[in-house]
């Protein structure tokens, strides 16, 4: 007697559901994700803080902006766009900027005399494009930062991003200001190294928020620095003024910078209400 074996073609309906569910459950999982938002604040939070990675990575290796290799007083920052008239970029766009000083332009001079971070020799540039925050996120400027306003009230302070000055001898220019609080810096994302006051208006130079990390990897500021997140929209309100609409002051989340150059991550309300 022949045994026929009758192959099974397809799935059935319970084992496609099964699969899908599994996909689901993971995405949910390591991914964050959350219909329509991109996956909200916890994104948010991983994006920038993988940017802040990325930046300490390169300051380790040293990496600037030469081509022979060797590069001398380079800076490494994480900058996120200060421009109230860009409704869809203001607050939500970051990039990576590095600037330093090539051997092959330093032409005799001390590496350890250039504090002038907007002439040449010194030259910037951008190893990655830009990039946005998840849908419905924004970066919440310091309490400082007139230009734009929450539509909710807060205590005096809470829940304000807070970025204080750089703690070397960077020279203050027009477009390079470390010793402000937040520091900020007139650029334009660049794959190729330029000078800053080469950037001209032909590049749309914007201004930019900024943290700044050492050659070692640690954080470059004075005092605490906290970058606060939140679920809003952007809306220019009028010249170089915005307001971000948020509807519930329990929409937000903040990243630490360490003074070791890492990032810790919290949805903790308490985190967020010291002012200092």
């Amino acid at each position: 007697m022949t045994v026929r074996s009758i192959a099974r073609k397809g799935f059935t309906l319970v084992e496609l559901l099964v699969v899908i569910t599994i996909i689901l459950l993971i995405s949910s999982l390591f991914l964050g994700l959350s219909a329509g938002d991109g996956g909200g604040l916890p994104a948010g939070q991983r994006f920038i803080a993988s940017s802040i990675r990325t930046v300490r990575a390169m300051a380790l290796m040293n990496r600037g902006p030469g081509t022979t290799g060797v590069t001398y007083a380079n800076r490494y920052r994480l900058l996120i766009l200060n421009d109230p008239d860009d409704e869809v970029n203001h607050l939500r766009q970051f990039v990576i900027a590095v600037g330093g000083v090539s051997s092959a332009d330093l032409g005799g001079v001390d590496p350890s005399t250039i504090t002038n971070t907007s002439v040449a020799p010194y030259k910037w540039f951008s190893p990655e494009p830009a990039q946005l925050l998840p849908t419905g996120v924004v970066f919440i400027p310091p309490a400082n930062d007139t230009q734009t306003t929450l539509s909710i009230t807060l205590a005096a302070n809470t829940r304000r991003s807070i970025i204080g000055p750089l703690a070397d001898n960077a020279t203050t220019n027009a477009t390079d200001s470390p010793t402000s609080t937040p520091p900020w810096m007139i650029y334009t994302p660049t794959n190729q190294p330029m000078a800053l006051n080469t950037m001209t208006a032909d590049y749309n130079p914007k201004k930019w928020f900024y943290v700044e990390l050492q050659g070692t990897g640690s954080s470059n500021h004075l005092g605490r620095v906290l970058l606060v997140l939140a679920k809003g929209v952007v809306r220019n309100t009028g010249s170089a003024k915005a307001m971000i609409d948020i509807t519930s002051e329990n929409q937000f989340a903040a990243l630490s910078l360490r003074p070791n150059g890492d990032v810790s991550m919290t949805l903790d309300a308490d985190e967020m209400e010291k002012a200092k």
